[in-house]
């Protein structure tokens, strides 16, 4: 199939052309890597990494057993609702189940990852503000305070500095942020992970424990062996929990640690390593990295296996229900290749533009009339 987006050229000229360089500038919510920072006691971190899992074996699996209907916009506000209701018990006994059942939210989310995106993100109206997070850390302190032995609390509290972190870096690019930001952003990363070296002794084992720890590796900019040492560990503890794929794949995009063409690789090679349904699977989740109106691997898309990809998305489709967030992706890709029937179909299934694939409501706009159009 040709690779050009010509249904709209003022918007969209030419894929690999004009419109490519036009944005490599900062229309990307995402941001090049932070000044090479040597993380502090590697060796202590490392061995944590490596006897977490200890004794552990995951298992691979498509999905959950009953196809999921709940969307992560439902879930997590309840989950943070309970929070600020200081009811830790009920936190406690989600968690753990959830690490029983491993159960999905629909698209394929990890009920996990939306309970800590529930506990991990202060209540704020607007912009959160130093205060808004002053207040979340309280409440997750009288947390372990009540429960001395919780993972959960823990991993909630590490997620939240990781947030705050953020918080002082701001959007910018690497040389937009000052010195004092950086010194706030090493200083949370640094709590956040004694927090994991903390709950790493815990009895209670968690798969989110070592997505924390990627988001540590991140910021600190791990050297790739590093990271990828963590990401064979934490596939190796929960080999269906595809949130380790997407957060190693945004390690390796360019504009990070990695170079043009690692994405891809690593999709192709995971693919390969793993068997249908789950290789296809894991193919869309990776490949997804790159699938933003936004960023410098753009160059990258038109390399991408769009069957697979296709195939990936058809196969969340059918175990986890359709999201979202899932036909968005699907809608950009097919529009990049110009499979108008597949852009049509992801089309009619999105409630909703979602601003990070996109960036403008006009290219939504744009591909969403070229899909419809006969």
């Amino acid at each position: 199939m040709p690779h050009k987006l010509t249904f709209n050229p003022k918007r969209i000229t030419s894929f690999l052309g004009v419109a490519t360089l036009a944005l490599l500038a900062n229309s990307c919510g995402h941001t090049e890597a932070s000044p090479s920072r040597a993380p502090a006691g590697m060796d202590v971190v490392m061995k944590a990494i490596h006897s977490y899992g200890s004794g552990h074996a995951g298992l691979l699996s498509p999905g959950s057993s009953a196809k999921p209907d709940e969307p992560d916009e439902l879930y997590s506000p309840r989950i943070k609702n309970l929070l600020v209701q200081e009811d830790f018990a009920q936190l406690e006994k989600i968690a753990h189940q959830n690490r029983i059942e491993k159960g999905r939210l629909l698209g394929g989310v990890w009920k996990t990852v939306g309970f800590y995106n529930g506990t991990g993100m202060p209540v704020f109206v607007g912009m959160p503000n130093d205060s808004d997070y002053a207040d979340q850390i309280a409440r997750e302190k009288r947390w372990i305070a009540a429960n001395p032995d919780s993972t959960a609390a823990r991993l909630s509290l590490a997620y939240l500095y990781l947030n705050y972190a953020n918080l002082a870096r701001g959007p910018g690019v690497a040389d937009t942020v000052t010195d004092s930001q950086w010194g706030l952003f090493y200083d949370r990363t640094s709590q956040a992970k004694a927090l994991l070296l903390e709950a790493s002794v815990l009895k209670e084992k968690d798969p989110f424990w070592f997505h924390t720890m990627q988001l540590v590796a991140h910021n600190e900019g791990w050297d790739q062996h590093d990271a990828r040492e963590l990401f064979d560990e934490a596939v190796a503890f929960e080999p269906s929990y595809y949130h380790y794929y997407r957060e190693y794949a945004r390690y390796l995009l360019p504009e990070w640690y990695g170079n043009p063409g690692d994405v891809l690789a690593f999709a192709k090679e995971t693919q390969k390593r793993v068997p249908e349904p789950n290789g296809s699977i894991l193919y869309f989740r990776i490949v997804s990295a790159l699938v933003c109106y936004c960023k410098p691997e753009l160059e990258d898309l038109p390399k991408v296996d769009y069957l697979t990809f296709r195939r990936g998305y058809d196969n969340v489709s059918r175990f986890e229900g359709t999201a979202d967030l899932n036909a968005n992706r699907l809608a950009f890709m097919a529009t990049i290749v110009r499979d108008k029937p597949s852009a049509r179909e992801a089309f009619a299934a999105i409630k909703s533009m979602d601003k990070w694939t996109w960036q403008e409501e006009e290219v939504f706009n744009d591909a969403r009339e070229w899909a419809n159009s006969d």
